[in-house]
């Protein structure tokens, strides 16, 4: 056989170069297990972004050797390092490294830290032959002072023990916000400003804490809180505020009145201390006394003060003496009447605990609790017959609570309040409870409990707010026994002309003119809807739920449905500003022997229009759109802004549409004094 010498001569050269190859794919393979492994987050990041470039010996000395990062209190140097292009066996590039820098502190401001930045005082390059050295300290904002304003009765430490950071800590705004919100929520402030600066003389963050206080005078007080459906007469000392201590204290005399019920006298004392002992723990007690008997209740609880608190605790021990009465229709007159009157013995004893995982804005809990209630009903007065039957009951129950919830907070104004700056919820939550009630524990039967519960609070722009609360429960044991399901959801289209804000707690009434106004639309639907709770409950309606020019109970039933829609008119410019500082001159001389400075109340006006839809209906019937129970009307309410736990004032006629009886159409005046606007 013939062999081509061309042939064999290729062969002979194909085999070269793969011994060639081989041999250099073990050189580089040698010279990169001479090299230190690279770290992860090198092994992450894109090859130009370490460098990758073939380095000779003339380029050692550019080579980065070293890099340490200081400072970063609040994320990892994992974290920070991915961020950057220059690292460890990368080519050091001054613009690349100021790109780096950028990179970090635009990091930090988008997580809240506002006032982060690179320290180039302490920034550490160092050159050597065989490379570059580099010593990068951050410097996250930390505060070096706080000082606060506004608190004329206040001690300054019940202020800034409020506050969600200190002196040393690093500033967050989202810590700032929130606690914007806890002092806002406070009775005694109406509006609070948290301003920070950047101190060029220490490198820190300068806080400035700016309150509004209103006015709560410790002197006794006479608040006649009637209305045209009965109503509360009040003789008694009230302080919200005691010493500037936070404590709300109040020794009282009332006497309670209502349509279709006796009068009832009652000693009241209350006090409500927060943050015992500089804790986050708050205490409420209250003793009342009745003619029936006597009444108290002791609140201990921990709340989740801040989205970063971790837990929450209450328990509560409380009995109460009183009157439990019963409606139904007098086929006589078409009329709702009270049937029965019952005197009710109520004792009750709980306590939870709950734990929170999560971020900020983002939590799940789980929750233990406990429960035990007691009720005693003892027939006092029958009209005539009726199917209230009330059970005894000792149950106690045991159960687990889990929950999820996504929250944030909008400041508003004029939506239950009067002028205040509010706390607007926004974001979900929801939570499912299971109980048990056992013989083991003391019940008086076994059956299980079940509860869900859901709200939401969300904006669209920053005119349209609205909220939605659903609750539903249930007692069953081999079947569900009795249920109940309440939903309600507000809608408000506030500042619809944009027209700003025409005033604030701090400043007043803006200067716009002869007139000026603020206008919001409200829409809000709740129900009730019970089954199973013959004899045991009943749902009335009438103005005692939101329809408006009817009797305080004209309806009875086992289920309604309220639609309310009503238009208010926040009123200012001159007149009623001249109208304020009318009534603050009076305010000041009578107080002048107590105060020295002037006492303006922030009087502030809104006429209302409205109209109610509901319906109500029970097991017997079957629901019927066409049998609305209407009512339109008008008015005007009004509230005192500056000052501490002040009612809302309200005259309103109501024109009743579908009355029982006639004449139809017959106008009924509302007037007195409630806590929501």
């Amino acid at each position: 056989m013939q062999t081509n010498f061309g042939d064999v001569m290729r062969l002979l050269g194909t085999f070269c170069l793969i011994a060639l190859l081989s041999i250099g794919g073990q050189v580089e393979v040698s010279a990169a297990a001479d090299q230190p492994p690279r770290t992860a987050i090198e092994r992450t990041q894109k090859p130009s972004a370490l460098g990758n470039r073939r380095v000779d010996l003339g380029d050692k000395a550019n080579i980065v050797r070293s890099l340490v990062i200081k400072g970063n209190h609040s994320f990892s140097e994992q974290r920070i390092r991915a961020l950057m292009q220059t690292d460890v066996w990368s080519v050091y590039d001054e613009s690349v490294l100021e790109s780096d820098f950028q990179a970090i502190i635009n990091f930090y401001k988008e997580n809240g830290y506002r006032f982060a930045r690179i320290n180039k005082g302490q920034l550490s390059v160092k050159k050597f032959a065989d490379g570059v050295y580099l010593g990068i300290e951050i410097d996250e904002g930390a505060i070096g002072a706080i000082t606060l304003s506004g608190n004329e009765k206040t001690k300054k430490d019940v202020i800034l023990r409020e506050l969600l950071f200190e002196v040393g800590d690093v500033y967050i705004e989202a810590d700032k916000e929130e606690s914007e919100q806890i002092l806002r929520d406070k009775s005694y402030i109406g509006a609070a400003k948290i301003a920070p600066l950047w101190d060029t003389s220490s490198d820190t963050v300068a806080i400035q804490v700016n309150v509004t206080e209103l006015w709560s005078p410790p002197l006794p007080s006479i608040d006649p809180a009637l209305n045209s459906q009965g109503g509360t007469f009040l003789l008694g000392l009230r302080e919200s505020n005691v010493f500037g201590s936070g404590h709300d204290t109040e020794v009282r005399y009332q006497r309670i009145s209502e349509i279709g019920e006796k009068t009832k006298s009652l000693l009241t004392w209350k006090y409500r201390m927060p943050r015992v002992v500089n804790s986050h723990w708050n205490f409420d007690g209250a003793y009342i006394q009745k003619r029936e008997g006597d009444s108290w209740a002791i609140v201990l609880e921990r709340p989740q003060y801040t989205l970063k608190s971790r837990w929450s605790a209450r328990f509560t021990l409380s009995e109460s003496v009183g009157d439990f009465s019963w409606f139904e229709t007098d086929p006589s007159f078409a009329k709702l009447e009270r049937t029965d009157r019952f005197e009710v013995n109520l004792r009750g004893v709980s306590g939870r605990i709950r734990r929170y995982f999560g971020d900020r804005e983002r939590q799940n809990y789980i929750g233990l609790w406990a429960a035990s209630r007691r009720s005693k009903y003892v027939l006092i007065e029958k009209e005539f017959p009726s199917a209230a039957n009330p059970s005894n009951r000792d149950i106690k129950l045991v159960g687990i609570t889990v929950g999820r919830k996504r929250v944030t907070y909008h400041k508003a104004q004029f939506i239950r309040r009067i002028g205040r700056e509010e706390v607007f919820f926004v974001g979900s939550e929801y939570a499912f409870s299971l109980g048990h009630a056992s013989h083991l524990y003391g019940s008086d039967r076994s059956e299980g409990y079940a509860n869900l519960i859901g709200r939401a609070g969300w904006t669209r722009g920053k005119r349209i707010l609205g909220t939605t609360l659903i609750d539903i429960s249930s007692y069953f044991t081999t079947h569900i026994e009795n249920s109940t399901l309440q939903a309600r959801t507000s809608w408000y289209y506030t500042d619809v002309f944009n027209t700003g804000d025409i005033y604030t707690v701090d400043k007043g009434f803006r200067k716009n003119g002869f007139l000026d106004f603020h206008q919001t639309f409200v829409a809000e639907f709740k129900t009730r809807l019970e089954f199973g709770w013959y004899g045991e409950s009943q749902v009335v309606l009438g103005a005692f739920n939101g329809l408006r020019g009817y009797n305080y109970r004209q309806f009875n039933g086992e289920k309604m449905i309220v639609l309310r829609l009503e238009s208010r008119t926040i009123c200012g410019g001159t007149p009623f500003r001249k109208l304020d500082e009318a009534i603050e001159a009076v305010a000041t001389f009578i107080a002048k022997p107590f105060i020295k400075r002037s006492v303006n109340l922030g009087l502030i006006l809104s006429a209302t229009a409205f109209t109610d839809i509901g319906y109500i209906w029970n097991g017997k019937q079957t629901f019927n759109l066409m049998d609305p129970k209407r009512s339109i009307g008008f008015g005007l309410r009004g509230g005192f802004a500056k000052i501490s736990n002040a009612g809302i004032f309200r005259f309103e006629f109501a024109f009743p549409l579908d009355a029982p009886s006639s004449p139809p159409i017959k106008q009924m005046l509302f007037w007195g004094i409630e806590s929501t606007f």
